[in-house]
């Protein structure tokens, strides 16, 4: 197992190290990890750490959450920078690309970008997305769901909503298969980030503006 004084500054608070152990390890074996074992990684010999400190998995996670999340000013850009359009459906998808590659600049945030595509697919975020009653952080899914259908005027609705749901989930995947790749297989080769990023973005529009 990795030690935590590789994941860690040693000053810092066991909240800290029991956040970035359990960070660590959701990305790699997934939400349900045993807390023992995010206890041992941050280096607590007291079993009762992490209950001690969050109360348990559920608040875990909203505290993880927390700490990586948006803020309400960088979801407001985000909107505004929507807004400003008009835009072309691949402008669009470059700047989710573009916005969601930021995750791929340091350790932790590797791994957030990783644990958020594990909350995506098992949280009931995609049912909302679906529904259309995303809320406001999902700007870019409903920007996208709009240009679908102007694009396609003759699409279905609940299509337009599947195909934007499908691209954002496509972006999400490939980032944080690039975060693994990076973080845990540093032998393998990758595309250069520029070349990767060009062709995830065709890969997405593709996805969104086929017409049979």
């Amino acid at each position: 197992m990795v030690q935590v004084d590789t994941l860690l500054d040693g000053s810092d608070s066991t909240s800290d190290k029991l956040l970035r152990a359990a960070l660590h390890l959701f990305a790699r074996q997934g939400l349900d990890v045993p807390l023992r074992e995010i206890n041992e990684l941050a280096g607590q010999r007291n079993a009762s750490a992490l209950h001690y400190h969050f109360g348990g998995r559920a608040e875990l996670v909203q505290a993880i959450i927390d700490r990586y999340r948006l803020s309400d000013e960088e979801h407001a850009a985000i909107e505004a920078e929507l807004r400003a359009g008009p835009h072309q459906v691949r402008e669009v998808v470059a700047g989710l690309v573009d916005r969601s590659c930021r995750w791929l600049a340091s350790p932790d945030c590797r791994d957030y970008i990783r644990v958020v595509f594990q909350f995506v697919i098992r949280l009931p975020l995609r049912q909302h997305l679906l529904e259309g009653t995303e809320p406001p952080s999902l700007a870019s899914v409903r920007a996208q769901a709009d240009l679908i259908h102007e694009a396609l005027p003759d699409l279905p609705a609940h299509l337009v909503r599947e195909r934007a749901v499908a691209s954002s989930d496509l972006v999400l995947l490939q980032i944080a298969e690039r975060a693994r790749i990076i973080d845990d297989e540093a032998g393998r080769g990758l595309l250069a980030e520029d070349e990767w990023k060009a062709n995830l973005v065709d890969m997405a529009t593709g996805l969104l503006t086929y017409a049979p």
